[in-house]
């Protein structure tokens, strides 16, 4: 595959799989008896329907209409419809709200999301009313979805963290079954595929344990998406179908058309072409006879993608724009895109610059879009604070000032009768007007200062948000400008190579290009604040040591800790992550070994990072001066105030340990 291809569309592609898992798994779970029945019992209940009047009709009526959710659209709809209507006549909440969840659910499961969004947000304050919690946890999980595939992001977290709140307080399988699998797809964008796949497994265990059919597909789904993230695309592949023969024996035709998505990647990673299209276009006739537009858009951008791969230029640009088409006119934003993106490829392979520079245009302008809707609501939040704690000195001020005035009226009146006194009382009153002058100068002197320590705090708080959001703009710029140019570079020199026999330089031109988009993701991560603790640092090495070693024959294990949440700057967290890289470096290149262990450990208030190998290990004797690498290892932990030390003998591996102390009272490093 074209190198810029997996580039372009990484992002949006998360994106739908993450959106594609909430709803196969969490609709599923709330519901744990929404699972198909047999056509029979269907006719019987529509046969009952004729007799049945007032809540019983209203009940079968909304029951019908959710066996038909996924199979016939108009069906669905009718039932749900009239159930609706009955309900508002007998004016039963519960059953209102029921009704609007099968319909709301309807329009989801066949891709009409502004119609899910409205009528969801209209069963929102039912769901609220009812004691039973199951129907909240689908109207919110069904937001959650509706803002993900239309870009909200921020506004789908919004929903996400109050079905995870809710999720909590229910201690049923099905349940436990939603929040591993949750779980699991947060590891699984995090890149740690071994956690997400321990929790799918736990998920799955607990679908299985009640007989959940739907949760049962939907972790077999997730699983194959981790194994075909590893890059294992038999043992991927092999799970894949397992899902498939499971959803076909469920009669799941909705969810079989992802299975059969998910089927066509994988044989095109491992390029089976005609499997691959075999499968998607299943894929694609199965959502055309679900009626479900989004897929339909989906398939076709991915049958166009793989026709471009094939070299079928004419059939891929139908695909594609027709896909790009169907997204705009729903104004699915991530599918949208994504399809900028595959033109963009599509027009640069046809050396039609004009139209790829437009396209290529459109998808940074609207991925800028997303992080600005970003930026500008953290700054809202900051300009935000400080005008209230404005607010606050404002009052605060005028509360002192009329103390003041306060206490010079009570000197007046405290003067007047001194006046009417003995010439004692006078003079006594005299010097207790002296003191208490003196008293209130200095009482204002006191007020002025403090409030003008206080200002200067909130300016210098000001300051500091402004220097955080200002690092946090140049990595997404460094990520948006740098990283798509560098993708380019890639992706010319891939289609050269084709077309030249000069290959070599091109091979170093690719090359280079690869090494300086790591480099910048260091930079990136060094300069994001939210970068700035011991735990970040920590799950970045895991990371990095993960993607070092995967084309290696190198196993890498780990032993790291809950660590506490102490603050790191970012020149230390980017110093110790050098020191590590270096050690890393060094046991791929020079020891020669086969399995590298890397351990974390707080102790005695320092921070113990030890590092082993089991390679050839060597006389430190040997080095003169050390070696430039070690001795530049050496200089980084001395600036921060740590050291490192390194013990090998020739035949019994590199052991590594990196020594950074804190500081007792703040937390910091000494």
């Amino acid at each position: 595959m074209n190198t810029s291809f997996c580039l372009a569309v990484s992002a949006s592609r998360s994106i739908s799989c993450r959106v594609f898992s909430l709803v196969c798994v969490l609709l599923f779970c709330i519901y744990p008896n929404s699972r198909a029945v047999a056509q029979s019992k269907v006719d019987s209940m529509e046969n009952v329907l004729p007799t049945a009047t007032g809540i019983q009709r209203a009940t079968l009526l909304y029951i019908l209409s959710w066996e038909y959710r996924f199979s016939n659209k108009d069906k669905a709809l009718q039932y749900g419809e009239e159930s609706l209507q009955l309900a508002r006549q007998l004016q039963d909440t519960a059953s209102i709200g029921s009704a609007l969840n099968s319909i709301s659910e309807t329009w989801l499961n066949f891709g009409d999301y502004e119609k899910a969004e409205k009528i969801t947000l209209e069963e929102l304050p039912y769901a609220r009313a009812t004691p039973q919690k199951k129907n909240l946890l689908g109207a919110l999980t069904r937001l959650g979805t509706i803002q993900y595939r239309k870009g909200r992001f921020d506004a789908a977290l919004v929903y996400q963290l109050e079905v995870q709140r809710e999720a909590e307080k229910m201690n049923k399988p099905e349940i436990t079954g939603v929040a591993n699998l949750n779980l699991g797809l947060t590891y699984m964008d995090l890149k740690r595929y071994d956690e997400a796949l321990r929790y799918f497994n736990i998920g799955l265990q607990a679908f299985e344990t009640i007989q959940m059919s739907a949760g049962i597909g939907a972790s077999y789904i997730n699983i194959a998406e981790v194994l075909r993230n590893q890059k294992k695309y038999d043992e991927a592949l092999e799970m894949a179908h397992k899902a498939e023969k499971f959803l076909l024996s469920a009669g799941n035709k909705l969810h079989l058309g992802y299975i059969y998505g998910i089927l066509g990647k994988l044989y095109g990673l491992k390029n089976q072409r005609p499997e691959q299209l075999l499968y998607l276009q299943k894929s694609l006739a199965l959502s055309r006879e679900n009626q479900d537009d989004f897929m339909i858009a989906q398939n076709q951008g991915d049958l166009g993608r793989a026709y471009m791969e094939m070299g079928d230029m004419q059939t891929a640009r139908q695909n594609l724009y027709e896909s790009y088409s169907r997204a705009e006119k729903m104004q699915q934003k991530t599918v949208v895109i994504e399809d900028y993106a595959r033109l963009r490829d599509w027009h640069l392979l046809q050396r039609n610059f004009e139209e790829a520079r437009r396209f290529d245009e459109l998808y940074n302008t609207s991925m800028d879009s997303i992080f600005n809707a970003k930026m500008a609501e953290k700054v809202a939040d900051s300009e935000t604070k400080y005008e209230t704690e404005k607010k606050e000195l404002t009052i605060r001020d005028l509360e002192n000032r009329n103390r003041i005035k306060n206490l010079q009226t009570y000197g007046a009146l405290a003067g007047i009768l001194a006046l009417l006194g003995v010439l004692y009382l006078m003079r006594r009153a005299y010097r207790q007007k002296q003191r208490l002058a003196e008293q209130q100068e200095q009482l204002q002197r006191n007020t002025i200062e403090r409030l003008e320590a206080e200002q200067k705090v909130v300016a210098l708080r000001s300051h500091l948000e402004g220097q955080q959001l200002e690092r946090l703009r140049i990595a997404e710029d460094l990520h948006d400008d740098f990283g798509s140019g560098l993708s380019k570079i890639s992706l010319l020199s891939e289609v050269a190579k084709k077309k030249t026999a000069a290959s070599g330089e091109l091979d170093k031109i690719s090359g280079a290009a690869k090494e300086l988009l790591l480099k910048m993701s260091e930079i990136v991560w060094a300069l994001n604040h939210h970068n700035d603790t011991l735990s970040s640092l920590a799950g970045y090495i895991r990371r990095y040591a993960v993607s070092f070693f995967e084309d290696s024959d190198i196993a890498c294990h780990f032993d790291i800790p809950e660590l506490p949440e102490i603050p790191l700057s970012g020149e230390l967290r980017r110093n110790v992550f050098l020191v590590v890289k270096e050690t890393l470096h060094n046991a791929l290149k020079h020891a020669r070994a086969d399995k590298v262990n890397i351990q974390f450990a707080m102790e005695n208030g320092s921070l113990e990072i030890n590092i082993r190998d089991n390679g050839w290990g060597f006389d430190p004797a040997t080095l003169p001066d050390a070696g430039n690498g070690l001795a530049n290892m050496q200089r980084r932990m001395q600036h921060l105030g740590g050291s490192i030390r390194i013990d090998s003998q020739p035949g019994e591996g590199t052991r590594t340990n990196i020594h950074l102390p804190f500081t007792a009272s703040s937390n910091t490093p000494a």
